[in-house]
């Protein structure tokens, strides 16, 4: 990669940590509305959770998170406070239920805290002082866009890892939940690397009126996720 970070180390290593699964987010706790469908039968199969999650990659992370992690890689670059901002509250609207959110917002806290104690990085403190003053709730698409912004990521790298670790966190919440094997899983994730490609690029060429979500379906599960008598995830 031949990128070096702000603290000195490789930009391929950070990349791998800060998407490995171990990276201390909290991304495996949430289902983003998928445990409904399992608990519901809509979803229970390897083949239905692979047609769901390139429907989730396609329609609600490419043109919504994904796209606001590019902008916000942007805005850190140009050191735009109210861009940030801008992009945080538009990130929010688009989250319809409120379990979606929080889990967002959650993460990124999560994120934010853990970009400044693993690398040191003083723009996640000035991202925790924008959370802890109110002036944006640091969804997790925002904080991952100045994270990488800061890690000395490109944004093209930005957007391709974080719709890769999206699909891998939410495919390791499926495992579990439903009867996969590991093999499956990985295949699902391998198998989605030209949608991935292909989703960087329409993430990348979005704006603040632009963004949007388009899998409604996914919405509904998610609010109604709070109301299972039983339920293994937070969200």
């Amino acid at each position: 990669m031949g990128l070096r970070t702000s603290n000195g180390g490789d930009g391929l290593l950070a990349l791998l940590q800060i998407t490995n699964a171990a990276f201390p987010t909290g991304a495996f706790t949430h289902s983003l509305g998928f445990e409904t469908w399992i608990s519901d039968g809509a979803l229970a199969s390897a083949a239905q959770a692979q047609t769901s999650c390139r429907d989730w990659l396609r329609f609600n992370l490419a043109t919504c998170d994904a796209a606001g992690a590019a902008l916000a890689h942007r805005c850190a670059a140009m050191d735009d406070r109210d861009g940030l901002i801008a992009v945080d509250t538009q990130l929010g609207a688009l989250k319809l239920s409120r379990e979606a959110r929080q889990a967002s917002a959650m993460t990124g806290a999560a994120l934010a805290a853990a970009g400044r104690a693993v690398f040191a990085l003083p723009r996640m403190s000035e991202v925790e002082r924008l959370i802890g003053e109110g002036a944006c709730q640091g969804h997790h698409a925002m904080v991952y866009g100045v994270l990488a912004s800061e890690l000395r990521l490109t944004e093209d790298q930005c957007v391709v890892s974080y719709l890769w670790s999206g699909l891998s966190s939410l495919i390791g919440v499926i495992q579990r939940l439903l009867p996969m094997g590991q093999a499956d899983a990985q295949r699902i994730i391998a198998d989605a690397a030209p949608l991935i490609e292909r989703c960087a690029e329409i993430a990348r060429t979005r704006d603040l009126a632009t963004m949007a979500t388009a899998y409604a379906a996914l919405d509904a599960a998610s609010m109604q996720h709070e109301r299972l008598p039983t339920r293994l995830c937070i969200s």
